[in-house]
């Protein structure tokens, strides 16, 4: 005879993620499109990996990493680890910076999953949590000590495979990071610029990379008031077959870039 046992219903029934995760998400998504993150997704193959199972990220830089190499050899090795180090932190930066401004609550980033398509992340996958809660303050401090495990321990992997300059990364990160509080100011309009600077400059130092980047105020083509990233890091993409120097490369002089950008699509 089979003894049937009675196993309540409710623990048959998957658990519903966590709300204020998945609303921090689709905040996300909503300023930044591409920015679209899952909960308790399944790993794609060689995916970025972080966290508990970062040495699972190793074949994935290093197919990323393959891939920039053979799609512009001739760009050199400046471009190819600025490229594969800037696709590889800029969604978790851009996720928690959003996240910190706009919602009450930040991420945390252990086991932050990127798939890669074409050389690029598409989206990402978090495992489901409770996430980090507290005023603007704490959630800044949160999703600094967050950022620079995952960054650290990217650009630890990543080093080995690329000749990725400390400095040159650092930059790299800041510029990242300011142009994630730019996007945020957009849709924070009661924001003032020098609200937006001194936000800026409180990142970078919660990150360790003051200096790494920085803002120059300027008139839109409207006439109003503007901001755009004083970067100090060039990307090399000049260098790339076709390519030219970005609106604001630190290359160019600074009435140069004001005028590139005046002529930039809004």
């Amino acid at each position: 005879m089979v003894e049937i046992c009675a196993v309540p219903v409710r623990n048959l029934l998957p658990r519903a993620p966590d709300p204020a995760l998945a609303r921090v998400l689709a905040l996300a998504s909503r300023v930044v499109p591409g920015l679209h993150g899952e909960l308790d997704g399944v790993p794609r193959p060689l995916a970025l990996r972080h966290g508990a199972e970062a040495d699972d990220g190793a074949p994935a830089l290093q197919a990323l990493c393959r891939h920039w190499a053979a799609a512009h050899p001739e760009a050199g090795a400046h471009h190819l680890a600025l490229r594969c180090w800037g696709l590889a932190i800029w969604q978790p930066i851009y996720l928690s910076v959003i996240a910190a401004h706009l919602d009450a609550c930040t991420p945390r980033l252990a086991g932050f999953t990127q798939p890669v398509v074409d050389g690029f992340p598409r989206g990402f996958q978090l495992p489901d949590h409770a996430p980090l809660s507290g005023d603007l303050s704490a959630r800044m401090t949160a999703a600094a000590i967050e950022l620079r495990v995952l960054c650290d321990a990217t650009r630890a992997a990543l080093t080995p495979l690329v000749a990725l300059h400390p400095r040159a990364a650092d930059r790299l990160q800041a510029e990242c990071v300011l142009g994630a509080l730019l996007q945020v100011h957009r849709h924070a309009l009661a924001w003032r610029e020098h609200e937006v600077i001194a936000l800026g400059a409180d990142w970078l130092a919660r990150l360790g990379l003051t200096g790494g980047c920085g803002f120059f105020a300027y008139r839109a083509r409207d006439g109003t008031p503007a901001l755009a990233l004083d970067r100090q890091v060039c990307c090399h993409h000049f260098r790339r077959a076709g390519g030219e120097k970005c609106s604001t490369c630190p290359k160019l002089p600074l009435d140069t870039r004001i005028a590139r950008l005046l002529t930039d699509p809004p």
